[in-house]
């Protein structure tokens, strides 16, 4: 995969990829530049080599509520990199007037065009031969020179604006999609042994996906869970967890999941360690042991003896990769495990790697330093479980 290492911006028209995803609130203002921020390194380095910079991203989807312009993501943009950045923003996705825009710029210049998601077949999933075929392509590969794709997070789509460049012109991954490849490969081709994956969280599905093909291909000696996964799991278990928790576990519609769990357990149980005590809200933090089950209130945190457990685990392991908090850490006094775990990771010699949103706003907000922290969450999983991913196939056969 070629990277910017490798070409030449200077005069070059790069069309950007990035994922500025961000949530917003009820008035669409931003609450988090987390990907912007990254982002904006890409956009930096392009500009200061005298390249120009026309941004494609997207917010949110059509319907949802979370569907806006990137006026204030341009803007925000501009108060990163500073004023010595002459940034604009497109009120066009394409066409006459923003190819108008795009032929204006000067050397170092940065222009945010409209959400990509306006675009009427952005989001057809198709091969990059189909979409390079799209008049939205068609327009933007006209008056660009380089097709530079940023956007890691996307990457397990085969959209418009992730693929359809690479079969007209020169293409090559950006800072951020260089390095999530890097570090991402560093886990699954070869981790330093011992190697643990810590799954949390309430999405069973992608993490019982994970766990299976890292222990069935050898890449993790042992797997820490913690959230519903290990819940999942202790009902695989025959372990009677109680009425509270099951009924969030089929209010969430996760009890669909026991069977995999089950699998999963019957195929690696010696390798998958679970929660063996309990944290729940009864009055503030109270904690419970297996002998305790089933319990009244709803389990919300792993235990005190299972973080240290957990603890001594990681410190010791050489390549440790999490995804998913331990429990609902957002209300206060159950955040512990979450960031007990973290802390380990942190305090451990080995390669320590986590991602998905949760994680970063977690790590972002005590300050933990780890090896590398992913901005990416349903691509990080597609890649940690083995699966290729369009957006990074189709720069590969640029």
């Amino acid at each position: 995969m070629k990277t910017l290492s490798d070409i030449d911006v200077k005069g070059k028209v790069c069309l950007t990829r990035v994922d500025f995803n961000s949530p917003l609130d009820e008035n669409n203002n931003l609450l988090d530049t987390t990907r912007i921020k990254a982002h904006a390194k890409t956009i930096k380095r392009i500009s200061d080599n005298k390249g120009k910079v026309v941004v494609i991203a997207h917010q949110g989807r059509p319907g949802s509520s979370d569907f806006t312009k990137l006026k204030l993501h341009a803007e925000n943009l501009q108060e990163i990199l500073g004023k010595n950045y002459n940034i604009s923003y497109s009120p066009f996705t394409h066409g006459p007037e923003a190819e108008i825009l795009i032929n204006s710029l000067n050397s170092g210049n940065i222009l945010v065009l409209e959400n990509v998601r306006m675009v009427e077949n952005e989001m057809k999933n198709r091969p990059a031969e189909e979409h390079a075929k799209d008049p939205y392509i068609k327009s933007l590969a006209k008056v660009g020179d380089i097709f530079v794709n940023d956007a890691f997070s996307a990457a397990h789509r085969s959209h418009a604006s992730l693929v359809g460049f690479t079969t007209l012109m020169p293409s090559v991954a950006g800072l951020i999609m260089e390095h999530e490849v890097v570090n991402l490969q560093r886990v699954v081709d070869n981790p330093e042994k011992p190697c643990i994956f810590i799954l949390g969280g309430i999405k069973p599905e992608d993490s019982f996906k994970v766990g299976e093909y890292v222990l069935e291909n050898n890449i993790a000696d042992s797997v820490l869970t913690g959230g519903t996964i290990s819940q999942l799991l202790l009902l695989a278990m025959e372990k009677p967890l109680g009425e509270s928790t099951m009924n969030f576990l089929e209010k969430k519609k996760l009890l669909q999941f026991l069977e995999t769990a089950k699998n999963l357990y019957r195929r690696f149980g010696e390798q998958i360690k679970t929660q063996f005590d309990f944290a729940v809200d009864e009055g503030g933090r109270k904690l419970y042991s297996l002998g305790d089950l089933p319990l009244d209130s709803p389990i919300l945190d792993i235990g005190d003896q299972t973080i240290e457990e957990y603890a001594r685990i990681i410190e010791r392991a050489s390549t440790i990769v999490l995804n998913g908090p331990m429990g609902k850490f957002e209300q206060s006094g159950f955040e512990n495990g979450t960031l007990a775990v973290f802390k380990a990771m942190e305090k451990s010699n080995g390669f320590s790697l986590a991602g998905g949103g949760h994680s970063v706003s977690i790590i972002e907000k005590n300050d933990i330093k780890l090896s590398y922290v992913s901005t990416a969450g349903g691509a990080m999983i597609q890649f940690l479980m083995g699966k290729p991913l369009p957006a990074i196939i189709a720069l590969n056969a640029n």
